[in-house]
């Protein structure tokens, strides 16, 4: 009789509920889905089957997990001509300060990841002539390689070339090197800093050639406002005994297709101490159809 009393109990407490499978054709449409929709897809398949979660959540990290491990291994297999990107884009500008006139830019930029590095490469032109005579020109080529050694963490390698007359130096060379931090690593904004000893030679339209060492400091944004709307600002400083500089270029990129964007683009230079007759501050406003690659 004790023993009947006891097991009422242990029949009485619910078993736990189990979980039910995956509808077929809910696992083909999460198998199917695009790695930038997939937590969407994944989103509607637990609500619109909610006794599935677990298992959809477990489809999901397999899913993300392979996808991960082929990414690595992918990376892993690179050669050094492998796995670059780009954009292209050309277009017009309008300038302020030194010059103000309208003229035609072009530029390139192309980015490879491996599995600690991040390599950039930027070009751009800006160029007019008023009856045969330049009335601005403007080169600059510069690359950024960053090794990450932790998830947020960086350092950093910056080599660049300009050219600007209007600003007042016929070359500028400059090689830095430093460390950088994310300071914002959520789903769309992305933010970080970075900073490190420069050197810089520059040579002015007066003849005058000058050496110095500088310390520099960086800000980079990266905002897609929605998935055909992006906004991106890079800012860099450099501080000397003989010189300042400040560069700023914002950018708001509309998608227009897969390879197809327009991009409307705002540049700001600013020299402390320019050569006589020349102004501190440059502005360039760009509008530009761009090519990805």
């Amino acid at each position: 009789m004790l023993r009947a009393v006891c097991l009422v109990p242990a029949l009485l407490v619910p078993a736990p509920a189990t979980a039910e499978p995956i509808p077929p054709a809910v696992a083909a449409m999460i198998d199917a889905a695009e790695p930038d929709q997939l937590a969407a897809i994944a989103n509607i398949a637990r609500k619109t089957n909610p006794a599935s979660a677990a298992e959809i959540d477990a489809r999901v990290a397999g899913i993300q997990a392979a996808a991960a491990a082929a990414r690595d291994a992918r990376l892993a297999a690179q050669g050094i001509f492998e796995g670059w990107r780009g954009q292209g884009e050309a277009g017009g500008f309008v300038s302020t300060g030194n010059t103000e006139n309208r003229g035609a830019a072009v530029g390139l930029a192309m980015t490879k990841e491996s599995r600690k590095w991040k390599h950039g490469l930027r070009g751009v032109v800006d160029y007019q002539e008023d009856r045969g005579v330049a009335s601005r020109e403007r080169f600059f080529a510069g690359y950024e390689g960053n090794w990450k050694f932790s998830p947020r963490g960086y350092t950093l390698l910056a080599l660049s070339w300009e050219r600007d007359k209007f600003t007042g130096f016929t070359s500028r060379l400059t090689q830095s090197l430093g460390f950088g931090y994310r300071l914002v690593d959520g789903k769309r904004l992305k933010m970080t800093i970075d900073g490190g000893p420069a050197v810089r030679q520059t040579r002015f339209i007066t003849g005058l050639l000058d050496n110095s060492v500088a310390a520099r400091a960086g800000l980079n944004t990266n905002w897609p406002i929605h998935d055909a709307l992006k906004f991106t600002q890079t800012a860099t400083y450099y501080y000397d005994e003989s010189n300042n500089s400040l560069l700023v270029l914002s950018q708001l990129t509309a998608r227009i297709n897969r390879q197809l964007s327009t991009r409307v683009s705002f540049q700001y230079n600013n020299e402390a101490n320019p050569p006589p007759g020349r102004q501190n501050s440059d502005t360039v406003s760009r509008v530009t159809l761009v090519y990805t690659f």
